[in-house]
Order: C-alpha cells, then sequence, then structure tokens
C-alpha cells in the first residue's frame, strides 16, 4: 500500500514538473517579446546560429515549412517575389524545414512525417527556393516558435524582437508583411 502510494505521488508530481516544462516551451509569443535563439544545421551541412546573426542588426523572417504542406506550396512562390523587392534588400529570409510533426501520410494515416534531406533538395529545386533552409528535424525549434502548424511566418527585428507572428497562408498574405518589412 505504501509503495502505491509512493507511486502515485512520484507519477503525479512528474506529470505536474512536466506540464508545467512543456506549457513554458509552447508558450504563445507575440511581438515585443525576444526571439528565443536556436541552433540548427542548414541543407548544405552548415551552423546556423540565430544569435549570431542577429548581430547583424537586420531584419529576420523565418518560413516554417515543410515538403507534406499544401499551403506552403502556395506561400514559397509567393515569399519569393517578394524578397526581389528593393525595400527589402536587408531582410534575409531562412527557410525552417520541419520534421516530426504528426501529419497524415499518402494512406490518409497521422504518422510523424519525416524530411529526408534528399526529399528537401528536390522540393527545393521544383519550388525554386533561393533562401537558405535550416532543418528543424524534431521541431524543436518550431515548437520554441508556436509553429506547430504550418506555415507560420515570423519576423525578428534587428533589435531581437518579433514583429509579426502568422499561422497559415492565403495569398495577400505576403503584402502585408511586405508592408511590415519596408518599415523596419
Amino acid at each position: 500500500m505504501k509503495l502505491s502510494k509512493y507511486l502515485l505521488y512520484l507519477i503525479l508530481g512528474i506529470t505536474i514538473l512536466g506540464s508545467s516544462l512543456f506549457s513554458e516551451e509552447t508558450a504563445e509569443l507575440k511581438a515585443g517579446d525576444v526571439a528565443p535563439t536556436f541552433f540548427l544545421r542548414t541543407l548544405e551541412n552548415e551552423k546556423f546560429f540565430l544569435s549570431k546573426e542577429l548581430q547583424e542588426g537586420n531584419p529576420i523572417v523565418l518560413a516554417f515549412y515543410a515538403t507534406w504542406c499544401v499551403p506552403c506550396r502556395q506561400e514559397i512562390p509567393a515569399l519569393e517575389k517578394m524578397m526581389k523587392d528593393p525595400g527589402v534588400k536587408k531582410t534575409r529570409l531562412y527557410y525552417v524545414n520541419v520534421g516530426g510533426l504528426m501529419a497524415a501520410d499518402e494512406g490518409g494515416e497521422v504518422v510523424k512525417q519525416r524530411e529526408e534531406d534528399e526529399k528537401v533538395k528536390r522540393h527545393r529545386d521544383a519550388f525554386k527556393m533561393t533562401h537558405p533552409i535550416l532543418l528543424d528535424r524534431y521541431a524543436l525549434t518550431a515548437q520554441k516558435y508556436g509553429a506547430q502548424s504550418l506555415p507560420t511566418l515570423v519576423v525578428i527585428g534587428g533589435d531581437g524582437k518579433l514583429k509579426y507572428h502568422h499561422k497559415g497562408f492565403k495569398p495577400g498574405d505576403e503584402l502585408k508583411l511586405l508592408n511590415l518589412l519596408k518599415t523596419l
């Protein structure tokens, strides 16, 4: 009896601790919050430290996407076109390829999606993606940025603070983003 009561308290304590840690990690970000820093590798296996990029003082757009994400396939060409505007020449766009999220496979079964490098490269070439691709293999950076649904766009100002956070995509969203970037 004592052992089962002890186990019950232990499980309850772990559950409370785990839920509080998880809730802090997935806290909803809003404009004005300091951007969570992270380290990822690029598709070319180069190191990417957000903290280092922020030292340059230029705005950064993080476009969280996956190869299986249908709305992402609409957003990517719009972002590529938007980034050609001379008004945003100091802004840097980084695509963040998110693996490890749950989504339906071809048969309709919900499974953890894997994003192998070759698949990401084929997707990059098919969509003529010209900006660096960061690999978030286990969705840990996506979790920090509240990007469990895709696409999600985040704008970080040169001061390291969030300026914009948007989930989903519909035509015209890129124009709102362009107008914001021109003011940063």
